[in-house]
């Protein structure tokens, strides 16, 4: 079955919004997609829709530490979406303490688990709580507006944490950068692009029109996301065996060895541009891949 985690590196780009929406349009209607949340700061999702922490996240953890391969749906319950979830505590020292106890088993679980998996993990630092969860996914995807700002951080992120080796960039917006500038800055495709469509983010959280909803911009570009995802999946599962990150040191260095500009004066930055005739033909800020970090 599909593990997919997704992932922010700075603010709140809408991982969450996304993940139920793509669960919701599941293209494969024979499997039944779990939305697990794991973002150590808390969850979001009992709040949001007023649904019980048991079961949950919790009793799911319980279930683990006891050595049981629970059904993953016996600790899951539906949004008024209809989709599965398995909610955390919004509380960042709960949601912790639970990380924590099931990091050993989690990952493989959820690799496991006969179902469809979209893994929230929202914003991970490099030692979070969901790092050693994110190692066993069959695909990262690492949620980021093309600012400045996030895709500097992104880029460390990428270099920081271990993670599995497939893995892709979704952007929300497109601009000032665009699909191309970001790959080419990163050195990681981008899966696809996710528009700014407040309206329907709105009904998807918040309730509203489904028929409105459904018509989105937001949802139709959440169906050809998750057409993507599938389509990634198993490109990547048929392919030769690979190893899979398992919190060694190999991922990071594979990373690290991309080059990397020289030591700079304090405060100084280093700006990336692309010589590419379409970036020549714009006037669209560079992109800051790096920055000097000492002092």
């Amino acid at each position: 079955m599909t593990f997919v985690a997704g992932a922010s590196a700075h603010g709140s780009p809408g991982v969450s919004t996304a993940l139920q929406l793509v669960a919701s349009l599941w293209a494969d209607s024979s499997a039944v997609p779990v939305v697990v949340e794991g973002d150590a700061s808390g969850g979001v999702l009992a709040a949001r829709y007023e649904v019980s922490l048991m079961p949950g996240f919790v009793t799911l953890v319980e279930s683990l530490r006891k050595s049981e391969q629970p059904s993953l749906l016996d600790h899951a319950q539906r949004l008024p979406s209809g989709v599965a979830c398995v909610a955390l505590s919004p509380s960042a020292t709960a949601a912790g303490a639970q990380l924590r106890s099931a990091g050993p088993y989690l990952g493989s679980y959820l690799a496991q688990a006969g179902h469809p998996v979209l893994f929230d993990a929202g914003t991970v630092v490099p030692d979070g709580r969901a790092v050693p969860v994110l190692s066993a996914a069959d695909l990262l995807l690492w949620f980021v507006r093309p600012t400045r700002e996030e895709l500097l951080v992104l880029r460390h992120r990428l270099a920081e944490c271990s993670q599995p080796e497939n893995v892709a960039v979704v952007l929300v917006g497109d601009t000032p950068y665009n699909e191309s500038q970001v790959a080419e800055a990163l050195s990681v495709e981008v899966l696809h692009t996710l528009p700014i469509d407040i309206r329907g983010a709105a009904a998807a959280n918040l309730g509203g029109d489904d028929r409105y909803l459904r018509r989105s911009v937001l949802a139709r570009s959440c169906t050809e996301l998750a057409t993507r995802i599938a389509a990634r999946v198993k490109t990547a599962q048929s392919g030769p065996a690979s190893k899979r990150s398992t919190g060694s040191p190999n991922v990071q260095a594979d990373r690290r060895q991309e080059p990397l500009p020289p030591p700079l004066a304090a405060g100084e930055l280093r700006v990336w541009t692309h010589d590419s005739p379409s970036r020549q033909d714009t006037n669209d800020p560079p992109v800051v891949v790096w920055v000097n970090d000492e002092n």
